[in-house]
């Protein structure tokens, strides 16, 4: 990788992990500069804007959780759907608790700190969350189809309940300090799914 590039992703990487642990307002750009030891010359030479780097730091997690989740689990046929729902509720918890429960959902928290004031992380936060609930709709469609789930499921309404579970669910998690509300949510939502 040629310097310039390495020096491109000394900063990407730098501002992910400052971001999510600290949130993208109160993290500097000198923060950055410092931590990356790139200087502020060269940032200018990859971005505009600090905006301009939070953009591309939310695409790569965007894409990292579309490798990860969408289709490294809610799209992965060789599991049945019921598996598939418990190995997302698995995932999370593992990542909090990897994280000591402090950083949260990087989702959630440029949700709460940008959508209010920059359109552009909205817009692109929104068609994010859309995506995965989509990929959550396939799954417990399948699910139906194959009997795993109740026949009487709205997968589109539970989709977005679930979704909105989880967030919810690793925001009481950070807040607490331990994975029981992730471990209590996953536990509720499959008895929903598979109650008759």
């Amino acid at each position: 990788m040629a310097r310039d590039q390495r020096n491109r992703e000394k900063l990407i990487e730098t501002a992910t992990a400052l971001f999510h642990l600290r949130g993208f307002q109160p993290t500097s750009l000198d923060e950055v500069f410092d931590r990356s030891g790139v200087c502020r010359s060269n940032f200018y030479y990859y971005f505009r804007s600090k905006e301009d780097l939070g953009l591309e730091v939310l695409g790569r997690q965007i894409e990292a959780f579309a490798d990860r989740v969408i289709r490294g689990i809610l799209e992965d046929t060789r599991l049945s759907p019921r598996e598939r729902v418990a190995r997302l509720f698995e995932t999370v918890i593992s990542e909090m608790r990897n994280g000591s429960y402090r950083g949260g959902c990087p989702f959630g928290n440029l949700v709460a700190e940008m959508c209010g004031a920059h359109p552009e992380f909205r817009a692109r936060l929104s068609a994010f969350f859309e995506r995965w609930q989509e990929a959550v709709e396939r799954c417990l469609a399948e699910g139906v189809g194959r009997g795993e789930f109740r026949a009487d499921l709205d997968a589109r309404g539970v989709a977005i309940a679930l979704v909105g579970e989880i967030e919810g669910a690793v925001l009481l998690a950070k807040a607490h300090g331990h994975g029981a509300p992730i471990e209590a949510g996953a536990q509720a939502m499959l008895m929903l799914l598979e109650s008759r």
